[in-house]
């Protein structure tokens, strides 16, 4: 299994930058939910802890998603699945954009299970991934995402524009990054 992409992150506890490589989700990355991840959420109040990633590695299976994974030291960290085909911008109305679908990082790198945590960045660090494809499809790094509510500060200090609630979707907040926004966001941690 080769990965796609290295990306950083910040190890905490020796302040180390390493190295953690970003795979397509496959049957091992499963097993990490499983075993190391779903016990640990299932006894949080995390808003994700009811998410199946057995299910969604089996139902979102189109040629129209894709489902990544995020490893350091051997084990997953981060899990992203994106949709490429479906979504127009609401800040360009006429432009494509990459919808991030999920994010969810591991219970131990989540200040509101673990703090210090083990890794910080590894939301981030997906989240650029995102835009840099969208840039590779010609998207120009715009991407859009309906947050849960725990997460919604994150996004907007990442610097999405929040767009307001949508009854559409569980009256989540939509957040999107523009064409501008994205060249910034990677010019700032290039």
């Amino acid at each position: 299994m080769n990965a796609i992409v290295k990306l950083p992150l910040f190890r905490v506890k020796d302040s180390a930058l390493v190295e953690s490589e970003l795979y397509n989700l496959s049957s091992k990355h499963i097993s990490d939910f499983e075993t190391f991840w779903k016990q640990r959420l299932q006894n949080s109040s995390e808003e994700d802890s009811h998410w199946s990633w057995i299910d969604k590695f089996l139902k979102l299976s189109t040629p129209n998603y894709e489902r990544l994974a995020l490893e350091c030291e051997a084990i997953t960290q981060g899990l992203m699945i994106l949709e490429l085909d479906c979504y127009r911008s609401l800040l360009e109305s006429t432009k494509n954009l990459v919808y991030v679908d999920y994010l969810t990082i591991a219970p131990w790198n989540r200040r509101s299970i673990e703090n210090p945590p083990m890794y910080k960045g590894v939301g981030s660090s997906l989240l650029k991934f995102a835009i840099e494809h969208s840039f590779d499809l010609d998207y120009k790094g715009r991407i859009g995402l309906h947050s849960l509510p725990g997460a919604e500060n994150f996004y907007r200090k990442f610097g999405m524009v929040d767009l307001g609630y949508d009854s559409n979707k569980q009256g989540l907040r939509y957040f999107e990054i523009s064409s501008d926004q994205a060249e910034k966001i990677l010019s700032q941690s290039s």
